[in-house]
């Protein structure tokens, strides 16, 4: 199924309802889709401009697409749900605010205005309305940077990736991954920021190298390894990573 195709579906099941201009196809599926790098969609987030929007769009698709029971996270007011071969994540638009030493913000309803402002990166920040299909781009540099292959923040740099130490390796997964040259206040939060990978757990260092690995070839994975080195991170890193053989 491609992205579109997966539009018109839901375009169909929230015709007249709330949902209906409230909800968004958001982040990497949006970003692929431009770059034309969609082939089969495995995965889709759904952003709605409602308070619980997610939840309630989950319960609702579960009837009318219809999906597997959706798995709900009250506190965060986000689901998922299967829908034949692919997995859809549900979100109301939020704000989020993190506490000293937590990793997990306290979230609550925002427009989607101030929800792109929780995003990691620029590229990762815009949305896909599902009854027109048009894009928007809240933070206003998403779409030039997705066009000049620039990988940037969408926020001080700093301050997200001490939010977050996770984006230290996402931004190098996806400059490798989509070519794209990390711009350089990005680039140097990265580096200032390489120690606090130390933090993250195995499992999380472990999902990011299978992500990676699914998708790069030898040459790019031995790019990532060398990005590693030079800003610091693989040190920090709690799981051996070597070049892949032959």
């Amino acid at each position: 199924m491609t992205l579109e195709e997966l539009r018109l579906r839901l375009a169909e099941c929230i015709r007249g309802t709330e949902f209906a201009g409230r909800t968004w196809f958001a982040g990497g599926c949006v970003r692929d889709e431009l770059l034309g790098r969609q082939q089969r969609l495995l995965d889709a987030d759904l952003a709605v401009e409602l308070p619980e929007g997610g939840l309630r769009l989950a319960k609702l698709l579960r009837d009318r697409l219809p999906t597997s029971e959706p798995d709900l996270e009250q506190g965060f007011g986000t689901a998922s749900a299967r829908f034949g071969e692919l997995r859809l994540d549900y979100v109301m638009t939020r704000s989020e605010a993190y506490c000293a030493g937590s990793r997990h913000p306290r979230v609550r309803f925002a427009p989607l205005e101030k929800d792109c402002q929780r995003r990691d990166f620029t590229i990762n920040a815009l949305y896909l309305e599902i009854m027109e299909g048009g894009v928007i781009d809240p933070c206003g540099r998403g779409l030039d940077d997705l066009r000049q292959k620039i990988l940037r923040c969408v926020r001080d740099p700093q301050k997200s990736m001490l939010e977050d130490p996770l984006r230290v390796l996402r931004a190098l997964r996806f400059a490798v991954l989509l070519d794209l040259e990390i711009e350089a206040g990005t680039l140097s939060a990265i580096q200032a920021n390489a120690p606090l990978c130390a933090t993250l757990s195995r499992r999380r260092c472990r999902d990011e190298l299978q992500k990676l690995r699914s998708a790069a070839s030898q040459a790019a994975y031995a790019r990532w390894l060398s990005m590693l080195e030079d800003t610091g991170v693989l040190p920090y890193l709690s799981l051996r990573v070597e070049l892949p053989r032959g």
